[in-house]
C-alpha cells in the first residue's frame, strides 16, 4: 500500500511539482483540446465532463473512485500547494496532532452565504441555504453556527486526510452536489458556471465542522519551496473583518421577491421533490448515486 498520495489538478501547460508524492492529473480532459502527457480524470469511473462546473472537484471524484490502495490522500493545483512539502518520511508526524490538513483560512467581514451572495449569482445561493436548511432540519444550530455565525473558510478546495474520511467526505459531498446540480440551471457565464467547485469549497471545511475532525490549517505557496504565501491577509484586516462581522446580523434570509422568483421558475418544487424523496428513503444521509450525477451531466453538457 502506497502511504501517501496528493493529487496536483492541471488544465494546460505549467510548471507543476512532481515525485513520488505528487501526482498531476489532466482535470478535464474528456473535454480538453490538449494532451498533458500526464494521467487525466477521465479513465476509470469519473465525471471529467463536469470538469467545467466542478473544477479541481473532477480529479477528487476520480480519486475517490479510481485510487484505492493508499492511506492518505491529497489534493492541491498546480499553482497552488501546502507549504509544508509532504512525503512518506513525514506525513505520520504531520498528521499526528490532527485529523485533516486544510488550507489557512480566511476572514471576512460577512458570514459565509453572504460572502458567497455578493460573489455569486444570490439566487444560487439562496437555493443552496433553502437546499442545506431543509437537509439539516433537525439539526438547525449545526447549519447555521457554521453558515451564519461563522465569517471564515479555508480555500481551495484543498486538504490531505486518510482515505477511510476521504471516502465518507466524497460520499456525503457528491450527494449534496448532484442534488444542487438537478436543481439550479446552468449558468450561461464562465464563472457561474463553476459553481459547483464554489459550493465544494465550503462543503469541506463543514463536514471537518460536523464530523469533529481535528483541523490543522497550513498556508498555501505557489510552489513547493517558495516563501511567499497565497491569500496572505495581515492581522489588521483579521481583526477589522471580525470586528465588522460582530457588528452585523448573523444570520441569512432570503428576499421574498428572491422567494417568488424561484417559486415561479419551480426551483421551489423541485427542492420539495428531493425532500419526498429522501423522507421515503430512511437510509438517507448524505448518499451519492453516481448514475445520477453522469444523467444529470447531460443537461449541463455545452461541449
Amino acid at each position: 500500500m502506497c502511504k501517501v498520495k496528493i493529487l496536483v489538478a492541471q488544465h494546460k501547460e505549467a510548471e507543476v511539482f512532481q515525485d513520488e508524492t505528487y501526482m498531476p492529473i489532466h482535470v478535464g480532459k474528456a473535454i480538453s483540446k490538449i494532451d498533458l502527457g500526464i494521467i487525466g480524470d477521465d479513465t476509470g469511473d469519473n465525471i471529467s465532463s463536469l470538469n467545467p462546473y466542478y473544477c479541481e472537484l473532477t480529479a477528487q471524484y476520480w480519486a475517490w473512485k479510481n485510487l484505492h490502495n493508499v492511506e492518505y490522500i491529497g489534493l492541491c493545483h498546480y499553482r497552488r500547494y501546502f507549504k509544508t512539502k509532504f512525503s512518506e518520511k513525514n506525513i505520520e508526524r504531520e498528521m499526528s496532532d490532527c485529523d485533516i490538513i486544510l488550507a489557512r483560512r480566511l476572514v471576512f467581514r460577512n458570514n459565509i452565504l453572504t460572502w458567497y451572495s455578493t460573489g455569486l449569482t444570490p439566487e444560487d445561493i439562496s437555493v443552496f441555504h433553502l437546499y442545506m436548511n431543509d437537509l439539516y432540519r433537525n439539526d438547525k444550530d449545526t447549519y447555521e453556527n457554521f453558515y451564519f455565525r461563522r465569517n471564515w473558510l479555508n480555500p481551495a478546495n484543498m486538504f490531505i486526510c486518510k482515505k477511510k474520511i476521504f471516502d465518507e467526505f466524497c460520499k456525503w459531498q457528491f450527494g449534496i452536489l448532484e442534488d444542487l446540480q438537478s436543481i439550479i440551471p446552468l449558468s450561461p457565464y464562465t464563472r457561474g458556471r463553476r459553481l459547483m467547485g464554489y459550493l465544494g469549497e465550503s462543503l469541506l471545511p463543514f463536514y471537518a465542522y460536523i464530523k469533529k475532525l481535528r483541523v490543522k490549517e497550513i498556508p498555501l505557496v505557489p510552489m513547493i519551496g517558495d516563501e511567499k504565501e497565497l491569500f496572505n491577509q495581515s492581522f489588521i484586516t483579521k481583526i477589522k473583518n471580525n470586528l465588522f462581522f460582530t457588528k452585523g446580523k448573523q444570520t441569512f434570509c432570503v428576499p421574498d421577491d428572491y422567494m417568488v422568483g424561484l417559486q415561479a421558475d419551480g426551483l421551489i418544487d423541485k427542492i420539495n421533490a428531493i425532500k419526498h424523496i429522501k423522507e421515503c428513503d430512511n437510509n438517507f444521509h448524505g448518499g451519492f448515486n453516481t448514475k445520477g450525477l453522469k444523467n444529470i451531466s447531460n443537461s449541463w453538457d455545452l461541449y
